[in-house]
């Protein structure tokens, strides 16, 4: 009777409705979720970005036909995962796991949500098509990335769309402010009329097919210098965003010619796992939804209950805190985060393939647990590869953090992985997130600057092209002679 009554007053402090259910704070799944989603949400409403683009050093740094084996795998994996990727946003996000068996090879492969009815059949077509590479063993032709990189634009039509869509008021911005830079001259007039090429209504392919020929072009460089943020803190309107956007977009319009000729290249020096392969598609997890937010969840209360009880440093946190929340709104943010209608947390694809293999007890192929994914991991991602016993290969991220996140529920499993598989990689997760809020808030500092989620797909080496890329720069270059060069 007293716990009842106590728990009655309470849930009327918090003005909450009295319900059958148990409310997050009384469940023990709830608490856990909450004591995860509060500081998640607070360091989120701090600065959605958490720092700059981690990459893959070797993968991006090595010329590809330098990467051992194994590396080769996985630069093959990733290139698979993009042109699986067919619509641009978070749905069609797709990763993909190989395993080993002795009769075989199984790609085994993940959406965000669920879309893979499509990505399996064109995966399956793909590889097959790999397979008859590898087996011809002949040197890659032009015609041969042609094909192939036709027909993953085509898969691709609503991503190739949305990128097109996407870059149309971004060189409005740039056309306007060029014509309004006279006094610039030759440079600015050069760069203005390049920009017009991707005005022009061509069709996807051969706009792809332009923009692949001119990602290292020097109207490339001069946006790459036209879009570096200055020393001063700009707002998110500064021109130099709109020239940084351009740039971006137009490397991800050239990027499936770019992955056409790595599938290739890998596929003729991987027959060994391209022999008698199968593709399965990996069951998704059912959404939930997070724990809601009561009269508990105030900024003061939440930065209480993320330190030891008693613990000397909560004021000076609270203070920090209100004179951050004085400057930048946290307060109200914070809670609005909370109220977005449009939070549907879901399991993201590279989790499903990492849950998969650890608890099937499946074998990677080499040995490997590497998990390829279309897209850098997000923020909440690398901390669970990082938390997760299974000791997978840290995957690249774009530090970003997505509130539609959410861990598996993985309570049908308990017989196979240990009682509190679950609860130690979020413990060791909310440990971070706390960490990083802290520094945040001990310095007072603002958000980091935005960057997009995915890279531009253009090495840093530029200015000349590899013995690979090439094959498809010379069979581009007579498609895409009708366009104009100023």
């Amino acid at each position: 009777m007293v716990k009842e009554k106590k728990r009655r007053k309470e849930s009327l402090a918090a003005n909450l409705p009295m319900s059958s259910s148990k409310r997050p704070r009384f469940d023990k799944r709830g608490r856990q979720l909450s004591r995860f989603y509060e500081p998640l949400v607070l360091l989120y409403t701090l600065g959605r970005t958490r720092g700059e683009h981690m990459r893959d050093i070797l993968c991006d740094g090595t010329n590809i036909s330098n990467l051992p084996h194994k590396y080769l795998i996985r630069r093959f994996l990733c290139s698979l995962a993009y042109v699986c990727d067919y619509d641009k946003g978070g749905d069609t996000v797709t990763a993909i796991g190989l395993e080993s068996r002795p009769h075989g090879y199984i790609f085994w492969i993940a959406s965000n949500s669920n879309q893979t009815t499509k990505t399996v059949p064109f995966l399956m077509w793909l590889l097959g098509h790999m397979y008859q590479v590898s087996i011809e063993a002949t040197a890659i032709v032009p015609e041969q990335v042609d094909d192939l990189g036709a027909k993953c634009i085509d898969f691709a039509v609503p991503r190739i769309k949305a990128y097109r869509n996407h870059l149309k008021p971004v060189l409005r911005r740039c056309l306007g402010h060029l014509d309004n830079q006279s006094h610039n001259g030759n440079e600015a007039h050069g760069l203005s009329e390049w920009l017009q090429n991707w005005n022009d209504q061509r069709g996807s392919e051969e706009l792809c097919h332009f923009s692949y020929q001119e990602r290292k072009s020097e109207f490339m460089q001069l946006l790459a210098k036209l879009g570096t943020e200055p020393s001063y803190k700009s707002n998110k309107d500064a021109i130099h965003h709109a020239f940084s956007s351009a740039r971006h977009l137009i490397g991800r319009l050239g990027h499936h010619f770019r992955v056409a000729n790595e599938l290739l290249f890998c596929a003729s020096r991987l027959s060994d796992i391209l022999h008698g392969f199968e593709v399965r598609s990996i069951p998704i997890h059912t959404r939930s939804a997070i724990p809601p937010s009561d009269g508990k969840t105030t900024l003061d209360s939440v930065i209480s209950r993320m330190l030891p009880s008693q613990s000397a440093d909560v004021e000076r946190y609270q203070s920090n805190l209100a004179e951050m929340d004085a400057k930048y709104q946290l307060s109200r943010r914070f809670l609005d985060n909370y109220r977005d209608p449009d939070l549907n947390p879901r399991v993201h694809a590279e989790i499903q393939v990492l849950e998969h293999f650890y608890v099937g007890g499946l074998r990677f192929v080499e040995s490997d647990a590497f998990v390829a994914c279309s897209k850098p991991a997000c923020f909440c991602c690398l901390l669970y590869f990082r938390a997760h016993p299974g000791h997978f290969v840290e995957p690249t991220s774009h530090q970003k953090i997505y509130l539609n996140w959410r861990p598996p529920d993985l309570d049908a499993q308990m017989a196979i992985i240990r009682e509190n598989h679950q609860r130690d990689i979020l413990n060791a997760m909310t440990k971070s997130i706390r960490k990083e809020a802290f520094r945040q808030i001990n310095e007072k500092i603002p958000p980091h600057a935005r960057h997009p989620e995915s890279l531009t797909g253009i090495t840093e080496s530029a200015s000349s092209p590899s013995t690979l890329e090439l094959v498809s720069i010379t069979c581009i270059s007579s498609s895409s002679a009708s366009f104009h060069r100023p």
